[in-house]
């Protein structure tokens, strides 16, 4: 009788934390039992573990744990969301550019040259200032229009020594469809790499968009986002410690999470 596979310690926290998130995306507030916007002055400033809230309340009487779970959807959906964006953009330019020769190579190194020429999270507080709007979408769009070079170098710098090998180029003579090619013979050869490359972006897109929401230009005034709630809480730290140490525990531990997950994929990958 075949023994289970054993699951290795370092990708349990991982795991832990990507069903918590799940957990949290589907049933929300149902989790702490409170609304996360209900302001209740008459219990302003409540300890942890006191009169029924878990990990306490803000200064306008708000449970800190329905506000973080709340942060949790915000944050995490989209450091997703922005992820997916720059993976689908660098990913495709990376593979025509090394599917189509030097010339595009060479555009596509004087585009990525010049976008990162700036730091990602200066040209994203621009971006948004100048648009004059804040939200999920603007935060999501400009985070991962701003960060899409990170993959296409990667992916054109893999891709092109791919092209060159004989199977990928026996498989374009016999007429093979362009997207067929790409997902057949390419994209499957770049997993390993790409995969690590998504987990590590994804922890950067968590700090990203926290510092946004921390700076008041990301997520809408009022809204329950981790960057928003260590921005308020600044001013409670003595007297309210929980509400800056909350939010912040919760990044900890998704990055860390996100970090350990890319590790074992980047050593899995070796």
């Amino acid at each position: 009788m075949s023994r289970p596979f054993p699951l290795k310690p370092a990708l349990t926290l991982p795991l832990l934390v990507g069903l918590a998130c799940l957990a949290v995306m589907i049933f929300g507030d149902r989790l702490s039992g409170y609304d996360h916007r209900a302001i209740d002055l008459s219990a302003r400033l409540v300890a942890p573990l006191s009169h029924g809230h878990l990990i306490g309340t803000d200064e306008l009487g708000r449970d800190v744990l329905a506000r973080l779970l709340n942060g949790l959807r915000w944050s995490v959906g989209a450091a997703f969301c922005a992820t997916l964006i720059a993976f689908c953009i660098g990913t495709s330019f990376g593979l025509v550019a090394a599917h189509r020769g030097a010339a595009l190579g060479a555009a596509l190194k004087l585009l990525t040259t010049f976008t990162q020429s700036f730091p990602s999270f200066v040209m994203a507080v621009t971006v948004i200032a100048l648009l004059g709007d804040s939200g999920f979408w603007a935060v999501t769009l400009t985070l991962g229009l701003v960060t899409w070079p990170v993959f296409s170098r990667v992916v054109y710098a893999e891709a092109r020594s791919l092209f060159q090998r004989e199977y990928v180029q026996a498989a374009e003579m016999t007429g093979m469809s362009v997207m067929r090619l790409y997902a057949r013979h390419v994209l499957p050869a770049l997993v390993p790499t790409l995969s690590v490359l998504v987990v590590f972006h994804f922890a950067e897109m968590i700090v990203a968009e926290g510092a946004l929401s921390f700076l008041g230009i990301g997520a809408p005034l009022g809204a329950a986002t981790w960057g928003a709630m260590l921005s308020e809480g600044r001013a409670f730290m003595l007297e309210a410690p929980w509400l800056t140490l909350g939010p912040a525990f919760a990044m900890v531990i998704i990055i860390v999470s996100a970090h350990s997950l890319g590790k074992q994929l980047r050593d899995a990958a070796r």
